[in-house]
């Protein structure tokens, strides 16, 4: 990765790119799957990648990076800067680290779920019959009260 000019991620379906947060840390900007949320959100938020949605969106975005040297470089700057920020391992450490010590403080959050219903309630049939449903709608104009049924009237 560290001899590529470019990351190429054309994955749709990701929540959180491993790839591109190698491609950042080694300085190389991404060119990534527009469609996929998770990655256009990565590419935004640390403004060291581009994204597409079409295929001649993907063909100008590619030739941009591969012909830009000072684009290139500004893009895996930002990354390396944003891994560094966020994703480097005394970052992480920290964020554990403070993690526990809060559970420790406050203790185990409470939750005052109600417990799940079992296998035979949860396949009950306690749904009234359509007939009973349909015969509890009201009935009559739908317009009585408006501008065009008094105007009919």
């Amino acid at each position: 990765m560290a001899a590529a000019h470019v990351l190429l991620m054309p994955s749709y379906f990701e929540s959180l790119s491993m790839v591109a947060l190698e491609a950042w840390a080694v300085g190389r900007p991404v060119l990534a799957n527009g469609k996929c949320d998770v990655l256009k959100g990565q590419c935004i938020r640390s403004n060291a990648g581009l994204y597409y949605e079409r295929f001649s969106e993907f063909v100008e975005t590619l030739r941009a990076i591969e012909q830009n040297q000072w684009l290139r470089g500004a893009l895996g700057r930002n990354g390396r800067q944003f891994y560094r920020d966020n994703y480097d391992w005394p970052v992480i450490e920290r964020k554990y680290l403070d993690m526990f010590a809060r559970v420790k403080k406050e203790g185990p959050p409470r939750t005052s779920f109600d417990p799940l219903p079992g296998w035979l309630e949860r396949r009950r049939q306690h749904l009234p019959a359509a007939k009973e449903g349909l015969a509890r709608l009201p009935v009559g104009p739908a317009l009585e009260g408006s501008r065009d049924a008094r105007r009919r009237a």
